[in-house]
């Protein structure tokens, strides 16, 4: 079975973004903070990222850095003719934050129209992440909810039915033929007593967290995993969304718990 979380590999050639420097930005910026950078190496660098016009420009900046030891596994190593890891990190939008290297997406279609379609269709990706956070505040004119789960073809998601804070209203969403649907799936009294997440608080930080899914399977150890889903609700430490994975064939599991922030706060590996 492919892995369904690996991105394809990218090109350097590619045009560089705005999101793409401000990323590699950041990235300095850690590597500042942490000691790597001087402060004239730190200032240099941060002018060139500015004015980078490649993904291969930026990739120059950044390949000499370590890649924290949080979530190495995560992370491809380089090789020996030229470091990829990080330009593969920059195909679509790389984003560090803390000093932790997370890969958002990479995807290759002769047809960019096909290719936004099937990011947005596709939950798990952060287009369709974004997206699916997006048509949720449109339709609920807010974005409070108690629990979301998404799975890459549609997620769930409830919230207080206003007036009867013991109720909850659910309903589905998915994306088909290209446009977004919310269905009522009713309400029920098995409501548990607690106050609701806010998901406008997530959505700065969607490209970390589908960054962190994408390198979920080796941080969690969990190979080719034939189950992958997200579950957003309040933690004990404040909102957070948990990454789960599961191979059925040879029973690995584990997950990691991702604050709205974009910062990890656990990891739990299959094996330990």
């Amino acid at each position: 079975m492919p892995n369904r979380l690996r991105p394809v590999a990218a090109t350097t050639r590619l045009r560089a973004r705005d999101v793409d420097r401000a990323a590699v930005r950041d990235a300095l910026d850690s590597a500042f903070a942490d000691g790597q950078l001087s402060d004239g190496e730190h200032r240099n660098r941060v002018e060139a990222a500015g004015s980078a016009r490649t993904l291969a420009d930026l990739d120059r900046l950044v390949r000499d850095l370590q890649v924290p030891a949080e979530l190495r596994e995560s992370v491809s190593p380089p090789s020996p003719q030229r470091s990829t890891r990080w330009a593969v990190a920059l195909a679509t939008a790389v984003v560090l934050v803390g000093g932790i290297v997370v890969v958002t997406s990479s995807r290759d279609s002769g047809d960019p129209a096909a290719t936004t379609a099937g990011a947005q269709a596709e939950l798990t990706t952060a287009a369709g992440f974004g997206r699916m956070l997006d048509e949720i505040a449109h339709h609920l004119d807010d974005s409070q909810v108690d629990r979301l789960t998404v799975h890459p073809a549609y997620a769930t998601f409830s919230r207080p039915v206003p007036g009867q804070p013991g109720r909850e209203q659910s309903y589905r969403y998915e994306v088909e033929d290209g446009r977004a649907r919310i269905t009522d799936d009713g309400t029920s009294s098995h409501r548990t007593e607690g106050v609701p997440v806010d998901l406008a608080e997530l959505r700065p930080n969607v490209p970390q967290l589908i960054g962190l899914l994408y390198g979920a399977d080796r941080t969690l150890g969990v190979g080719n995993p034939s189950d992958v889903y997200l579950i957003a609700d309040r933690g004990d430490d404040g909102p957070a969304v948990g990454i789960y994975l599961r191979n059925e064939d040879t029973g690995a599991q584990g997950f990691l718990t991702v604050g709205f922030d974009g910062a990890v706060r656990s990891v739990h590996r299959s094996d330990r």
